[in-house]
């Protein structure tokens, strides 16, 4: 059900917490989360300004986030930038956290068969040494 401040708490926080939530499922998703992927899940959570209490709930429970889709193509763009970076952050796609990021696309409402071409592409950019925003500008 959750605690009385979820149930209290604003659509963009809900969203930020499951955004949060995805990432720590596709870090772990490989059974081991590499000093990379936790370095990275830190930033994110300072930029979203999760306290520790709310990473350590989210971790312990992450049945109780579920994604919050953004709604404009840009933001659900963005989104998926940032599963492919947790991915390829560690330097090894691993094929299961491929797979999830992949699913998480489809239920940000990206076509299945776009996925391959739009991870690829993200993957060159990162290999280029584009950040996130470069990417997202050059993807629009």
């Amino acid at each position: 059900m959750g605690t009385i401040a979820q149930i209290f708490e604003s659509g963009e926080r809900r969203a930020q917490k499951g955004l949060f939530n995805n990432l720590v499922m596709l870090a772990r998703v490989d059974g081991e989360v590499a000093a990379s992927e936790q370095n990275l899940l830190k930033r994110i959570a300072s930029r979203l300004s999760l306290t520790d209490e709310q990473v350590k709930e989210i971790m312990d429970h992450p049945d109780s986030y579920p994604m919050v889709p953004p709604s404009n193509k840009e933001e659900r763009l963005e989104r998926f930038i940032q599963f492919i970076e947790m991915v390829c952050i560690d330097g090894v796609v691993d094929p299961t956290e491929e797979d999830l990021a992949n699913k998480y696309g489809v239920a940000l409402g990206f076509d299945s068969d776009d996925l391959n071409e739009i991870e690829t592409t993200i993957i060159e950019h990162f290999k280029a040494g584009k950040n996130r925003s470069e990417i997202l500008e050059a993807m629009m």
